[in-house]
């Protein structure tokens, strides 16, 4: 498993695999503990989910992070829960880095005054796939529901916003689905 630049985040983040795999699912869930809160700036890109958006995007090495509110994600069916057929995110940022905000401030008026959004420290359940940037399309949506679905079925407790984080490599991007868990 690729974990995208997480080599360079080493020191902020340490992940345990707690035992929460599934043989019937693609996916494994693994336990990140997030030793220091991420930054990131909102962005305005509405179209932001697909493949030939995500690939502009990504191409300048930036990482991506999607976020989706519960309530407009998914509903709960009698086969568990269900994503929406129209996946869109209630929020996109990119990682306040500082090469990015050297770049864009001269360029961007409201830069300065953009409030950042923080992945807080603590313990979160994810899973990883890897896309290619050639892809046509990407499987997100296929992940966030298989990741849903294996956190409904081994009923981990967890709260707050479903998080895509798309972390660029050199020839695919390594797409994260991940949520909070509830403190014990």
């Amino acid at each position: 498993m690729h974990l995208g630049r997480l080599s360079n985040l080493a020191c902020l983040l340490t992940i345990l695999d707690k035992g929460f795999e599934n043989t019937d699912m693609e996916i494994e869930l693994k336990t990140l503990h997030l030793c220091q809160s991420l930054d990131y700036v909102h962005i305005e890109e509405p179209q932001i989910v697909e493949a030939k958006t995500l690939s502009d995007f990504l191409s300048n090495k930036s990482e991506l992070l999607l976020e989706f509110e519960e309530n407009c994600l998914s509903t709960m069916t009698d086969d568990g829960p269900k994503v929406f057929e129209d996946l869109k995110p209630s929020a996109v940022y990119r990682l306040a880095e500082n090469k990015y905000i050297e770049t864009m401030a001269p360029n961007d008026i409201n830069l300065g005054r953009t409030s950042l959004f923080s992945l807080d420290i603590g313990k979160y359940i994810f899973c990883q796939q890897d896309m290619y940037y050639d892809e046509e399309v990407w499987r997100l949506k296929s992940l966030l529901e298989e990741a849903i679905r294996e956190v409904w079925w081994q009923r981990v407790k967890c709260e707050g916003s479903w998080f895509l984080r798309l972390v660029p490599e050199d020839d695919r991007v390594a797409v994260q689905a991940l949520k909070k868990m509830r403190p014990e």
